[in-house]
């Protein structure tokens, strides 16, 4: 467009300057306007000076930034490159570039060239740029601290203590407001007072002289201590707006200014008439307060309490020359700050100052002022309840859980990696010739060596079927000379064929090492259960709730309580008290009652087997109440519930509804309790295996012989998550896993896992904790929880269950309607049979032999001895006890 001419130009331009020459004709025409028009002023030629100290550092900061410094790049190639694409700082830049980044490095030469910039920024400014940024934090700090008190005084005020911290943040709010009117007044006073020569004259104009009430005589004084007034007006009432509170120092503010500018307009005629209503014998120091503008200040704001209030002395002291009248600025009197409730209660608080009542203004301290906002009888209600707080809040203190370290857990040892490479492949070229002697071809893919066992993936050939496989175990048990091998055929996900044979050196699965691993850490679940390492020594890291329930079995010494322990204490690693509860049932007595003293504990480890089956049904009990309680607030589970109380808006006054925990149910032992008590037992296991999912209760069953008649058809049908140690036959591996399997395994932590979700078990080697560990943890939770206390109310029912009957016989509700008769009879007959009642009551065999058993049940009668009859327990006091408790 621009022609030959016009391309030339362009092409030096951006030779010369590079990307700034689309920049550069604009800064020539701002800046050849500027100097023309301050041509006489010597400041602006260093201004355009820095300007051209700036603009060519910028070249330099766009060479940087575009194309970099390029060390063996002569002048000539900058200008060449530059003019040619269009880019880069030019010439200049390229300059720039070589006399700082080949001395400094690209690094050094950024800073230098900020530098020069900022300084030349400061020298066409002339402005501080840390000034400018102090200015702009300070601004900053001040609209934040406004706003927070702002923010914190529309808070809902829900108790007396809240109040007076939103009454001492509004006072501390005005005190800086009125700094800033006191700096505009002692402003506006000074210019005022500038032509006053003397003090006497000073004294003239505020109209103190002698005690006589004069005016200034003087209209341009008049007038401008009208402009004062005014100015001095418009500021308070700006503030009273801007506040928009009844606080005393507001008031005063505003009420003293109607005055004072309704005195100076009207002149002596105001005051002449305040003088005409005052009686004869009034001091001359009242006289003086009612004339004086600046008398009300002093005596209507009473910011101290009453014992630091002084009388007004009686004799007036006429003030000297020497003495100075107190300015409009020394008027305005800090409040103190509020300390303590008393102290606010014993101030005395103004609700209006009126304008010409001197009255007011004298009246004595001790007399009482009513509190706008509260009476007496609430604030005494006040102090007594802050008081009742604070006795408290020593007493009930939330408690925060104390999370136990990692260093509590032992490390592995480290050394024992399992078998060495070289012995996993000659085992390997073992089976796979023993397999073809045979007539099975197969393949050997995959080595996986665990802590424990090492599998080895088979890929038999086109035409060999798995059973041939399946068929050969003990010919390749022989072959390898293991003690046991499991075939898995064929691997869930994968075409091949697993045989697990156990490794020569195992290697322990320690607890800290689950606790450690990246699955555990980032596990969210509050119920995450560090279950152990796979078959390829990866850690397996599991939900109990969404199991939701677990049936463990195996033999002794097979690793259950260690199991059980390692859940245990996964539990106290993740999850608060006030998140999961637990409740632990140990028949064994010595199993679980180490765990006694830790907070998550509803109430001691129950030992009892009658009273464990109170504590179950106490959890059936509670499973309806929550069920109730989710049908009132229309959820349907428990995580439903918690997010929904935690969101919900409470009106004041009422208090928000708490938080439910999960409750995990522990039983050590299941074959003792079912023997003392089947009924009640596999009734409420059953309940809470079908229904407590939703309620967040789950159960922990172990049992250490898994017969039919142990682990039922019903509690087997609603336990759909299992783990099964090394068991004696394959009768009670497929009782507990619906398959032979478990009594192939090695014992000490080998089990197969099998929870909801699982096609087929998966093989692996439990977590070990020891009991110094178990011990280490509990004794740190018991030192950093003190104090804590057991759930009184469900320790009691379940205590009461437990003596009523908790041993199989039939509650209160389903005794025969002769029970209490019967028993009357018996001990009055001292004999007890069943012959006996039914000729007494006119009643069948049956009814009568059920009698029997209930007065057996609860104690009244011996148990049956054949033909002999039974013996009388109780004597009649006894029973008549027994009936008031129970019944």
């Amino acid at each position: 467009m621009g022609g030959v001419v016009g391309a030339a130009i362009s092409k030096a331009s951006f030779g010369i300057m590079g990307l700034l020459a689309y920049v550069f004709p604009v800064l020539i025409f701002v800046g050849a306007a500027f100097l023309v028009s301050n041509s006489k002023n010597p400041l602006a030629y260093k201004k355009a000076l820095a300007a051209l100290v700036f603009f060519v550092f910028l070249c330099g900061l766009v060479q940087l930034l575009t194309e970099g410094y390029m060390s063996s790049t002569t002048m000539s190639e900058y200008y060449s490159t530059c003019s040619t694409y269009r880019t880069g700082g030019g010439v200049l830049g390229g300059a720039i570039c070589i006399s700082t980044t080949s001395a400094f490095g690209v690094a050094g030469g950024y800073v230098i060239i900020i530098l020069v910039l900022l300084i030349s920024l400061i020298l066409i400014t002339q402005k501080s740029f840390f000034g400018f940024v102090f200015r702009i934090w300070d601004a900053v700090c001040a609209l934040a601290r406004d706003g927070h008190d702002m923010y914190m005084e529309g808070q809902p005020e829900r108790d007396l203590r809240k109040e007076l911290r939103v009454q001492e943040r509004r006072q501390r709010r005005e005190e800086r407001q009125a700094q800033r009117v006191r700096e505009l007044e002692e402003a506006l006073v000074q210019e005022n007072n500038d032509g006053e020569e003397t003090a006497a004259k000073e004294k003239k104009s505020t109209g103190f002289l002698e005690g006589t009430l004069l005016v200034p005589s003087e209209a341009k004084k008049k007038k401008n201590r009208k402009t004062v007034l005014r100015d001095h007006k418009k500021t308070a009432e700006g503030i009273k707006n801007d506040t928009a509170t009844d606080t005393d120092s507001v008031a005063v503010v505003s009420d003293m200014t109607s005055d004072f500018a309704g005195n100076a307009e009207h002149g002596e005629t105001v005051r002449q008439d305040q003088k005409d209503e005052m009686p004869e014998n009034m001091p001359v120091e009242n006289t003086m307060a009612m004339a004086s503008p600046q008398t009300p200040m002093f005596e209507i704001h009473r910011a101290e309490p009453e014992e630091f209030y002084q009388e007004p002395s009686d004799s007036y002291v006429q003030p000297t020359a020497e003495q100075d009248v107190p300015e409009l600025s020394e008027c305005y009197s800090e409040p103190e700050p509020v300390e303590t409730y008393a102290e606010v209660q014993q101030e005395p608080v103004s609700e209006n100052v009126p304008e010409s009542v001197p009255q007011s203004e004298t009246r004595p301290a001790s007399q009482s002022v009513k509190n706008p906002k509260s009476s007496k009888q609430e604030i005494e209600s006040g102090i007594q309840n802050i008081q009742k707080e604070i006795t408290q809040q020593n007493e009930v203190v939330k408690r925060e859980y104390h999370y136990p370290p990692l260093k509590l857990l032992k490390r592995g040892d480290g050394k024992s990696q399992g078998d060495s490479d070289e012995h996993l492949r000659k085992t390997a070229k073992k089976l796979q010739d023993t397999l073809h002697n045979f007539g099975v071809n197969v393949t050997v893919t995959n080595v996986s060596c665990g802590p424990t066992v090492t599998r080895y993936e088979l890929q038999p050939e086109m035409g060999v079927k798995v059973s041939k496989i399946v068929n050969l175990a003990d010919d390749i048990k022989l072959n390898l000379a293991t003690p046991d091998i499991r075939i898995e055929a064929p691997i869930p996900g994968k075409a091949a064929v697993g045989i697990e044979v156990p490794n020569k050196e195992n290697h322990a699965v320690m607890l800290r090492e689950i606790l450690q691993s990246q699955e555990f850490q980032s596990a969210k679940s509050r119920l995450s259960f560090a279950v152990g390492k796979d078959i390829a020594g990866k850690p397996v890291v599991t939900d109990i709730a969404k199991m939701p329930h677990l049936l463990i079995a195996g033999a002794t010494g097979s690793g259950k309580s260690v199991c059980i322990n390692t859940l245990i204490v996964s539990i106290l690693y993740k999850a608060s008290p006030e998140d999961v509860k637990l409740i632990m049932i140990d028949p064994k007595v010595v199993e679980l009652s180490v765990y006694n003293g830790i907070p998550h504990l509803f109430i001691p480890v129950v030992t009892d087997p009658k009273k464990a089956a109170g504590a179950l049904n106490w959890a059936v009990t509670e499973m309806m109440n929550r069920y109730n309680t989710f049908a009132e607030y229309s959820v349907r589970n428990l995580q439903e519930y918690n997010r929904k109380v935690e969101g919900m808006r409470i009106p004041e006054g009422e208090e928000r509804p708490e938080k439910m925990p999960q409750i995990v149910i522990i039983v050590d032992e299941l074959a003792d309790l079912m023997m003392v008590a089947p009924g009640e037992v596999e009734d409420a296991i059953c309940r809470l295996a079908q229904l407590a999912r939703a309620a967040g209760i789950h159960l922990i069953i172990a049992t250490q012989r898994p017969s039919v008649n142990v682990i039922t058809g019903l509690i087997k049908a609603n336990m759909p998550s299992r783990i099964a140690f090394s068991v004696s036959s394959g009768v009670d591996s497929r009782t507990i896993l619906d398959m032979n399997g478990a009594e192939k395994l090695l014992g000490k932590g080998d089990m197969l896992f099998y929870p909801q979700g699982y096609q087929k078990p998966a093989r692996l080697q439990g977590a070990f904790v020891s009991d110094e560990e178990v011990s280490s943890i509990v004794d740190f939770l018991a030192e950093k929880n003190p104090g804590m206390q057991y759930n009184s109310q469900i320790e009691q029912q379940v205590n009461t269950a437990g003596m009523s009957g908790g041993t199989g016989g039939s509650s209160a509700d389903d005794r025969d309607a002769y029970f209490v008769e019967a028993g009357k009879f018996i001990i009055e007959k001292e004999k007890a049979s069943i012959g006996m009642l039914q000729r007494m009551f006119k009643i069948g065999f049956n009814r009568a032999a059920r009698i029997m058993d209930q007065l057996c049940d609860a104690g009244v009668v011996g148990p049956e001895e054949g033909t002999k009859p039974r013996k009388v327990l109780m004597s009649a006091e006894e029973f008549e006890n027994y009936i008031e408790e129970y019944l």
